[in-house]
C-alpha cells in the first residue's frame, strides 16, 4: 500500500459510450494498448493474458514529442477484478508505484472508466515533478483513448496533449 503524498494519487474519469464488458476487454487486450492510449509506444504481457501475478512490459512514449526519450518499465499485475479494477504494480530500487484502470457500469450501453496513479520513494520524490507530469498524461490519453474507442466503435490513434494535468479529476 502507498500513502498518497502531494499531488497523488493522479486520477480521472470519463462516462464512455461504451458497455463496461466491451471496455475490459479492450483493457485486457494488452497489445493493443498503442492503437489507442498514445501514452504507450509498446506493451505485451509476458506469458499472454492478463492474470494476477504476471508481468506487463511496455515502453511509454515522451510527454511531448519535443522530449527525445522512450521509458521502458516491467510491471506485475497485482490486481484483476473483472469490469472493475485492473492494476498493476512498479517496484524499482527507491521507486513503488501502483496504477489501475477502474471501471465502472453506468447502464447496459455506458461506463465509467478511469485511470488512477500513486507513488512513492526516493527516486519519485527527487524527480516528482516529471512523475506528477508523467501520471497525468498517462491519465489524460487513456480517457481520451477509452473516448475514441467508444465513438467509433474500433481503435484509435491520438495525439498527445500538449501540457499534461497534474491532477485530472
Amino acid at each position: 500500500m502507498i500513502v498518497p503524498s502531494i499531488g497523488l494519487p493522479v486520477e480521472g474519469y470519463t462516462t464512455v459510450d461504451m458497455p463496461v464488458e466491451r471496455m475490459w476487454e479492450a483493457q485486457l487486450d494488452v497489445s493493443r494498448w498503442p492503437t489507442w492510449n498514445t501514452c504507450f509506444a509498446w506493451s505485451t504481457m509476458i506469458g499472454g493474458r492478463v492474470e494476477l501475478g504476471k508481468t506487463l512490459a511496455f515502453v511509454f512514449n515522451p510527454i511531448e514529442r519535443r522530449y527525445p526519450y522512450r521509458m521502458p518499465a516491467v510491471a506485475k499485475i497485482v490486481e484483476v477484478a473483472p469490469y472493475e479494477r485492473l492494476t498493476w504494480e512498479v517496484k524499482l530500487p527507491g521507486f513503488h508505484a501502483l496504477h489501475s484502470f477502474r471501471f465502472e457500469r453506468v447502464d447496459d450501453s455506458r461506463c465509467r472508466y478511469g485511470s488512477w496513479e500513486v507513488a512513492e520513494g526516493a527516486l519519485y520524490r527527487i524527480a516528482r515533478g516529471f512523475w506528477l507530469a508523467h501520471f497525468g498524461y498517462v491519465c489524460e490519453s487513456s480517457l481520451r483513448g477509452a473516448r475514441g474507442l467508444a465513438g467509433s466503435g474500433r481503435p484509435l490513434r491520438y495525439t498527445r496533449a500538449q501540457t499534461p494535468a497534474k491532477n485530472v479529476k
